[in-house]
């Protein structure tokens, strides 16, 4: 009979060493049947710990979240806007003056963007194109009236901009006539931005601001000369 190997003694050792390891204590089945019966309250127990830091977090986070919103409504509020078109035939010296005006009646600049004139349908290119339609031609030449910038300026909060205005002369009494009541007949629309690129749109006297995305690039614009 020949003698084990060195390699068939140890596996020998080892199989010995499992044997002693199965019987202590149980067994090592034993042990891993236990371990597995507790797995299920060691993981409750590391939720419990757990879910109120989770709930902490999450409630901070909304926290910021509302009032990082807040502060940014407060900021929009506290440069907001709000355009609106006027026409009148006497100054505030009570001269017989007719303007047509845009007003900032907001509490922040306002970017003007394009304006639209329209009158019977049909857009206007400028004052003297207005009249003619209006009121005719005649009258026209050696007519003198004011201008101002519509669009494409900056309007300062609480400030009105004449961007048209006729004084009443003896030359021109007639053509100022029949203006000072065609006036009435005319459709005019404005865009204009807030600082946060915010853009809306009036349409007429004492219209309501309606939002919009960005300023229209289809209008006939309105130029002053």
């Amino acid at each position: 009979m020949t003698s084990p190997t060195p390699e068939q003694d140890r596996i020998a050792q080892l199989e010995a060493k499992v044997a002693e390891l199965s019987t202590r204590d149980g067994g090592l089945s034993g042990r891993l049947t236990k371990l597995l019966k507790l797995m299920p309250w060691l993981m409750a127990s590391h939720f419990l710990i757990g879910a109120p830091a989770l709930l902490i977090s999450l409630g901070v986070a909304y926290a910021t979240f509302v009032q990082a919103e807040a502060t940014r409504k407060m900021q929009q509020a506290d440069a907001w806007p709000f355009l609106s078109y006027g026409t009148s035939n006497v100054n505030e010296k009570g001269e017989r003056v007719i303007s047509l005006v845009l007003s900032n009646n907001g509490v922040g600049p306002a970017l003007l963007g394009p304006i639209e004139i329209r009158y019977q349908g049909k857009p206007v290119r400028n004052p003297v194109d207005l009249l003619r339609k209006c009121c005719g031609p005649d009258g026209i030449r050696g007519l003198s009236m004011s201008t101002s910038p519509s669009s494409d300026i900056v309007a300062p909060p609480r400030e009105s901009i004449n961007f048209m205005q006729i004084a009443e002369t003896p030359a021109n009494k007639a053509l100022w006539s029949r203006f000072e009541k065609e006036r009435w007949k005319l459709q005019v629309r404005s865009c204009y931005c807030s600082i946060f690129d915010e853009c809306w749109v009036i349409n007429g006297a004492q219209s309501r601001p309606q939002a919009v995305k960005q300023c229209p690039t289809d209008w006939v614009r309105f130029r002053e000369r």
